[in-house]
């Protein structure tokens, strides 16, 4: 079941559902989510592969691009996705909705 983030337990857990909560790359080999980033006004990608156990994030906006994904430590992703946690939130909540419509 996805939830709101609203603490740090909470990030943590939304890391162990990742798989759930995420779409999967097969090209890639790994789940990704995608939100807005707000202070470059773009979007996020937050990955994770099972095979190499690696968190990885990308941006992406109308101007600019990183020009590769950054690697993030395990409390790196707690840090990463609790400043970003209003865009990731809103994006599990349009993810909850888009899922309730396809019933």
């Amino acid at each position: 079941m996805v939830r709101v983030l609203k603490s740090k337990k909470d990030i943590e857990q939304f890391s162990f559902d990742f798989p759930e909560i995420s779409f999967y790359d097969e090209y890639g080999n790994k789940y990704y989510f995608v939100f807005e980033d707000k202070q470059r006004n773009g979007q996020w990608t937050l990955m994770f592969s099972e095979e190499t156990k690696a968190w990885t994030i990308h941006g992406k906006g109308e101007t600019y691009c990183d020009p590769d994904e950054q690697m993030l430590e395990p409390t790196e992703i707690v840090q990463f996705v609790w400043k970003n946690r209003g865009s990731v939130n809103k994006a599990l909540r349009e993810k909850v909705t888009s899922n309730s419509q396809k019933v």
